[in-house]
């Protein structure tokens, strides 16, 4: 194992074992301030995901008596977020199925808020107590996202805002704050040290506080998504054909291949894999805070699923062009295309295998069918540049940046928290056949 794999991997393995004993700090803590449960809703009005979450917080601060304070910060630097203009593009499309499927409120139709708008309402809520602003920005985020001028204005008129030199100092002290609390973008929670992002990872947080000895519920049960279903219905004798792009570094991918296999094994669902190259690969930097979010928000995310995550050998470099390799040679359309990945990310992901060893590398593929020499003889090849780049642009072409991302029909999406959305819709057309 290189030096630099073991690195990372022994901080990201002291990192999410340390978890538990951070939850016990934080609750003592909690007890030595007087117990009352604090969170914070770090929130951008140009933001979909926070905007869905504000019509949220009002409940959850009632459901649980937490105080929940809302935090408008500045937009993230390039590093947190690499495609500023894709991501804006597809959380609109996003937010406005979620608000579909959960009850919640966002325009089929909306554009992004003009840059007035979006300074106005941080205006608004910087002036407001915490406890007005949480009820005051369901309200402005309305008047944002639905273009609304005068019932913004009305909001302005009966809550006043702060003056307009000194937005951005407080938007820039605040986004400061919540880099050194340790994340990097908006649309989060901040509880008890961990960081719950949007409306999908709320169930997380429920889950903790009913730890922690309450009850209650946000009752956020999931409906149809009809919008979706117009999208990706296959025709008539057609099977359902999903493209999933994936990076081996990335553990979102491997906690989507695991239940890509899940989803083929129960529904005549075909699946092609088109991996592409990490983002540290495509010289698209970093930030530490991110990288170790994602692991943790993996770990969760694998945990709730019963997927063995934990132990970790970083791939990065060598063994990531060894992966490419052996895929686009013995495992793309020749029945492997999901088996090849998921045994290699999990010897990543949960066996600390270091691919750039050829043992480990071997390991990780011979159980699933290729042989030791098949590996050794792909060992120089870089034919796989050319298949991967052309897969980056179809990535690309897409409007989409990160993995994993899918495309089903006429729809494409970004995230792993999509595929039970995909598999619900699967589910009812594959019923009506």
């Amino acid at each position: 194992m290189s030096a630099k794999s073991r690195l990372v991997g022994n901080v990201l393995n002291l990192y999410l074992g340390s978890r538990p004993a951070k939850h016990g700090l934080y609750t003592v803590g909690r007890w030595l301030r007087g117990g009352r449960r604090r969170a914070r809703l770090y929130y951008r009005a140009d933001d979909p995901y926070s905007h869905l979450l504000a019509q949220i917080a009002p409940r959850l601060a009632s459901t649980y008596a937490m105080s929940i304070e809302i935090v408008p910060v500045a937009q993230p630097g390039i590093g947190a977020n690499p495609a500023p203009e894709m991501l804006l593009e597809h959380s609109i499309r996003d937010a406005a199925l979620l608000a579909e499927r959960y009850g919640l409120s966002f325009p089929r139709d909306a554009t992004p808020p003009a840059e007035d708008r979006v300074r106005r309402v941080h205006a608004v809520l910087l002036e407001l107590s915490p406890e007005e602003r949480l009820q005051v920005a369901p309200e402005l985020g309305e008047a944002a996202w639905r273009d609304d001028g005068p019932a913004l204005a009305a909001i302005v008129d009966k809550h006043g805002s702060l003056s307009g030199q000194s937005v951005t100092p407080a938007l820039d002290a605040n986004y400061a704050a919540l880099e050194r609390a340790g994340h990097y973008q908006p649309g989060m929670i901040h509880y008890g040290g961990d960081w719950y992002w949007g409306i999908d990872r709320l169930s997380h947080l429920e889950a903790r506080l009913r730890r922690e000895g309450l009850d209650g519920s946000l009752g956020l049960q999931p409906g149809a998504c009809p919008s979706l279903a117009s999208m990706i219905e296959p025709q008539p004798g057609e099977r359902p054909r999903i493209e999933v792009f994936v990076s081996f570094r990335s553990p979102y991918s491997y906690v989507a291949i695991d239940q890509l296999i899940a989803l083929r094994e129960r529904y005549d669902v075909e699946v092609k894999v088109r991996p592409v190259l990490p983002m540290v690969m495509r010289g698209l930097a970093v930030p530490s805070s991110k990288r170790l979010y994602i692991a943790f928000d993996a770990k969760r995310e694998a945990d709730r699923l019963g997927i063995p995550f934990g132990q970790v050998c970083d791939p990065l470099g060598k063994g990531i062009a060894y992966c490419m390799a052996i895929f686009f040679r013995y495992a793309e359309g020749k029945g492997l295309e999901l088996e090849f990945p998921h045994s290699v990310m999990r010897g990543i992901w949960s066996e600390a295998r270091d691919v750039s060893q050829v043992s480990d590398l071997v390991q990780v593929a011979t159980r699933v069918g290729i042989s030791e020499a098949e590996v050794e003889a792909v060992l120089d090849d870089r034919s796989w540049k050319e298949p991967a780049r052309a897969n980056r642009d179809a990535l690309t072409g897409l409007g989409l940046w990160g993995v994993p991302s899918f495309r089903i029909g006429g729809y494409s999406t970004w995230g792993q928290d999509r595929l039970p959305l995909i598999e619900a819709e699967i589910a009812r057309f594959s019923r009506d056949l």
